[in-house]
């Protein structure tokens, strides 16, 4: 346990690399770094009851890091934890803060990262430990709560630190994250006129992409010269600005209409040294001045708020470079056959315009989108020899031609995609009654975006020429269909695609 200011801090991370660097830091800091390569290692020095804070990965070789997590609150529930991954989601953040995880730090991380995650994560440990000697050993109740008030100031602002971690965490695109900025700048601080000002992509003034209180002229109208007002100034010197009644600003004499409350707040987005915008609080509810407390959970929020816009420019291009790369193996494979080139994209095309016409929401239709494009992208696994047969393909040879939804699932692992993103790749070729691959799966079972996807897959087969067969025509398909209702096909699903091609047949048949 912590011994004269020092803590004891375990790493589990299974590349020796990470660890190395990890515990480097954390020494660095005046801690005691401990290791361990992996989940089991960790739990059993856990259970020693002498470690202050963990720091695990969230892929070990024996077990996930939530699992360490959730072990690690049976053994020592006071043991504040830190994940940290390289491959971050939505989904896991929200796993690991409600496992009891402090802290969800994406690789890599610079030091000061982590040495905020870890002061943080030790203070609250302090506070807790302190809260609980203090009930022990208090015997006045006037000192029991003027000290729980005390520490009920400090678990405040740790709330509201972790409320402003949840709520950047949670939110994937950039707008939706201004959008949050704004209004949790407002619910923390009370200010009832608050902007986010980003710069313009020439860097040479500030323009509001969200805001709260302001009119829509004022929003859509105002542009502030990058070192012009007290917004220009503070994002030209990156200094963050608390104005109070008693704290002037002599830099700044002449205030703009919109600062014509006696108390703001002006703090900096920075994002690797560069300046990426200015967020703005103003007019505190009441007409009291912001607090110092205040002041400090606008830096942070402002910090959190850049390092997201960071990681998802990052991921973006991390995520849309595998998406290329994974469309244009699609295009390689299909290229290799005249008869099936373009087959993915005129199976996204059916499948869309059926979800559409069964009503499905947007998100779903998105799915099918995405992932029907890529249905086919384990057929990079399957030889030349056998997916160019004229001929009819062996036993053997269709055994091949049945992995291929396996190693496609496999192949877009990297992507995290939603679970039914990946049953349509893995699924596309299920059939009701249990006679589809790989699984044998049955009725329900197979998704329902998995069963659209198999429709439109099986009708363009059937209305294409291939090269061990000619084009069957639209007609046959919807007697193929007939025939197999309920049995290999959803019924539903056939009727929309009978809806789909009298409206769209033109469009969507051109090639039967």
């Amino acid at each position: 346990m912590s011994l004269n200011g020092v803590s004891q801090i375990l790493i589990a991370d299974d590349h020796a690399g990470i660890r190395e660097m990890v515990a480097a830091m954390i020494e660095s800091m005046g801690h005691r770094p401990l290791t361990a390569e992996s989940g089991e290692a960790a739990v059993e020095i856990l259970g020693l009851g002498t470690i202050d804070l963990l720091i695990t990965d969230l892929v070990l070789p024996d077990m996930d890091g939530l699992e360490v997590l959730r072990r690690s609150k049976e053994l020592s529930p006071l043991t504040p934890v830190i994940l940290v991954t390289g491959y971050p989601s939505v989904d896991k953040a929200i796993q690991a803060i409600k496992a009891g995880a402090i802290e969800f730090l994406t690789k890599p991380f610079k030091r000061e990262v982590l040495e905020r995650s870890v002061s943080r994560a030790l203070e609250e440990r302090r506070l807790i430990e302190e809260n609980q000697r203090l009930m022990t050993e208090a015997n006045k109740l006037a000192v029991i709560q003027r000290l729980n008030q005390r520490l009920n100031d400090k678990l405040r602002e740790l709330m509201n630190h972790n409320r402003i971690s949840e709520v950047i965490g949670s939110t994937e695109d950039n707008e939706s994250l201004f959008r949050h900025v704004v209004d949790l700048a407002a619910e923390l601080t009370g200010g009832q006129r608050v902007s986010l000002m980003l710069l313009t992509p020439d860097g040479a003034a500030l323009t509001i992409r969200a805001s709260l209180g302001l009119s829509e002229h004022v929003a859509r109208e105002t542009r502030v010269p990058l070192g012009s007002g007290i917004a220009g100034a503070v994002a030209e010197t990156r200094t963050p600005l608390l104005v109070t009644r008693t704290n002037t600003v002599p830099a700044f004499p002449d205030r703009p209409a919109v600062y014509s409350s006696p108390s703001f707040i002006c703090v900096p987005l920075v994002i690797s040294g560069e300046v990426l915008g200015v967020l703005n609080v103003a007019e505190r509810a009441g007409g009291g001045d912001f607090t110092a407390e205040e002041f400090t959970l606008m830096q942070s929020l402002a910090q959190k708020a850049a390092i997201r816009v960071e990681n998802n420019a990052l991921y973006e291009s991390i995520y849309c470079n595998l998406v290329d790369t994974l469309t244009t193996l699609v295009s390689t494979i299909e290229a290799k056959d005249p008869y099936t080139k373009e087959h993915s994209k005129r199976v996204t095309q059916v499948a869309v315009a059926i979800a559409r016409t069964m009503g499905l929401p947007d998100a779903d239709i998105e799915s099918i989108q995405f992932a029907s494009l890529l249905h086919d992208i384990g057929k990079i696994a399957v030889r030349d020899s056998i997916l160019l047969k004229p001929d009819r393909l062996t036993a053997a040879e269709f055994d091949v031609i049945k992995t291929h939804p396996v190693v496609g699932e496999s192949i877009v692992e990297p992507l995290n995609l939603i679970p039914a993103e990946r049953r349509i790749i893995r699924h596309h070729h299920e059939r009701l009654d249990g006679s589809g691959y790989p699984d044998g799966l049955r009725g329900d079972q197979i998704h329902l975006l998995a069963r659209i996807v198999a429709v439109a897959d099986a009708y363009d087969a059937m209305t294409t020429t291939r090269v061990y067969r000619r084009a069957m025509g639209q007609a046959y398909a919807l007697n193929e269909f007939e025939r197999t209702r309920g049995v290999h096909y959803d019924p539903d699903i056939l009727d929309a695609l009978q809806a789909v091609l009298a409206a769209e047949s033109p469009a969507l048949c051109a090639a039967s």
